[in-house]
């Protein structure tokens, strides 16, 4: 497919790029700064999709936890209640001697109240320990899990959801007729080799760190209202829907009532935007913007690999925030925002960097949000030519730079969010942090850049990657990690 043809439609209306966000807690705020719109060039060609080679075995995701949830959500009192049943297999080479769950509502950027009970363990009843302020449940495995065993965790829940959009970004809210619900259930994160993952991230950087798992979700709510989830949704009766989502970090749902729904099927995927109905116009635009995505990154990086791609408007503060399958996009950008068309593309280029290829977002935030943020200017690059795309990376990225360094703000890319102050952490870590990439681009060229990506995407799909593993696969493709750039950029080390 070419770049004009009928499924791949350039919006020649290019926005303001200062502040652009996106990663779990897509974090900006709306308000852009002044940027000149460079003048329109002759887009480039669309790839051909290449075939994705060695295919994920089938038993390399048999061992992933499953989830079976059944929610039931309680408009009038803005509350879910539900019960959950986790299967776990120890995947490490240790044996585990804990176990922990994750509660994000309780945490200070999603501003609810989550409470657990009737926890049982292989069907005994056990009696968790509280962590971190509420936010995680401690559970004591006893004799410890080996590697390999599985262990079977069931457990009621309630989850009070929070009726402002004061909160943080109002990920977690219900606001405007809409019920924004991620992570609505207890979550089992990461166990790496510093332990278990369970430190409370900071509001303005991503909180999530999780493992791809199974998920079969049974929700019943008001009939009258839309539901979008993660994975596939199908209505079992009016007010009750079944909803599949595989292998995926984590799951979110939203319900509506007021959405209206136009699709396309663009390389075998159905893309679906969910707008407000006096949005029609912003609505289909944004589908038309998500196809563009989704059809340049499957040819630049490899498939897409779910059925469908949700995009969806919502009361969220952030310009954008993604979720396995689904993104939504503020509602404040529907009606002509400049910063519309940045945010859907770097909202699905999330599905690729984050989604499909993990990280640790909360200690490694640069290797899916710089990574995000260069791709979404290559999106830019292909609709509307690389002038276009060099007259943004010299007055968005490099002078975001360039002024960091002036004022005496520079900080490595490299670092946990927690290290960076609020006002500089999307400085540094979406526009230097993408600046690392152009620079390997330039050193390598093109054909090496491209086949990089190609084969990080295919060796991490599924998994965690690490800066170590980027380089490994950089050094595969080019025979060198080229270690002076990424300690130049990343690590802020001075030669």
């Amino acid at each position: 497919m070419v770049l004009n043809s009928p499924a791949f439609i350039p919006i020649r209306r290019l926005l303001v790029l200062v502040g652009m966000c996106g990663a779990l807690m897509a974090c900006l705020p709306l308000t852009p700064s002044p940027s000149p719109t460079p003048a329109t060039s002759t887009p480039r060609p669309l790839p051909t999709a290449a075939p994705m080679e060695t295919p994920v075995p089938p038993d390399a995701l048999s061992l992933a936890p499953w989830y079976a949830i059944s929610l039931t959500v309680d408009i009038a009192r803005s509350q879910v209640t539900g019960e959950q049943q986790v299967l776990y297999t120890n995947t490490e080479g240790v044996p585990l001697r804990d176990l922990y769950l994750r509660l994000f509502p309780n945490t200070p950027g999603y501003g609810g109240e989550m409470r657990v009970s009737s926890i049982r363990l292989n069907g005994k009843p056990a009696s968790p320990e509280v962590r971190l302020g509420g936010s995680a449940l401690r559970l004591l495995l006893n004799p410890p899990l080996a590697p390999l065993e599985t262990v079977t965790l069931s457990m009621a829940f309630t989850a009070a959801v929070p009726l402002t959009d004061g909160i943080d970004y109002a990920q977690f809210s219900y606001v405007r007729g809409v019920m924004a619900l991620p992570e609505v259930y207890p979550l089992i994160p990461v166990y790496d080799d510093e332990g278990w993952n369970v430190e409370v991230a900071p509001d303005y950087g991503d909180a999530v760190y999780s493992d791809v798992a199974f998920y079969q979700v049974d929700v019943t709510a008001p009939p009258t209202m839309t539901l979008v989830a993660s994975g596939t949704c199908a209505v079992r009766e009016a007010g009750r829907w079944s909803c599949q989502a595989g292998p995926v970090r984590d799951f979110a749902l939203i319900l509506g009532d007021d959405y209206q729904v136009a699709s396309q099927v663009a390389e075998g995927v159905i893309v679906n935007s969910y707008f407000y109905s006096g949005h029609r116009e912003g609505g289909e635009g944004v589908l038309k913007m998500a196809v563009n995505a989704l059809t340049l990154y499957s040819r630049l990086f490899g498939p897409y690999p779910y059925e469908e791609l949700d995009v969806v408007e919502t009361p969220t503060r952030a310009g954008g925030i993604e979720y396995p399958t689904l993104v939504v996009i503020s509602d404040r950008l529907y009606t002509g925002h400049p910063r519309l068309e940045w945010v859907v593309a770097h909202e699905v280029a999330h599905q690729w960097w984050y989604g499909v290829v993990g990280n640790d977002q909360v200690d490694e935030p640069w290797l899916d949000e710089a990574l995000t943020q260069y791709t979404t200017l290559l999106y830019h690059e292909f609709l509307y030519g690389a002038d276009a795309a060099a007259e943004i990376l010299k007055s968005d990225f490099q002078a975001t730079y360039d002024r960091l360094v002036k004022e005496g703000n520079d900080m490595p890319a490299g670092l946990p969010v927690a290290a960076y102050p609020r006002d500089l952490y999307s400085p540094v870590v979406y526009r230097k942090g993408a600046l690392y990439f152009h620079a390997l681009r330039q050193r390598v060229g093109d054909e090496a850049f491209f086949a990089i990506l190609r084969a990080y995407y295919r060796r991490h799909r599924y998994g965690i990657a690490t800066p170590d593993s980027f380089l490994a696969t950089v050094k595969t493709v080019t025979g060198s990690e080229h270690r002076d750039l990424y300690e130049h950029w990343i690590l802020g080390v001075s030669r």
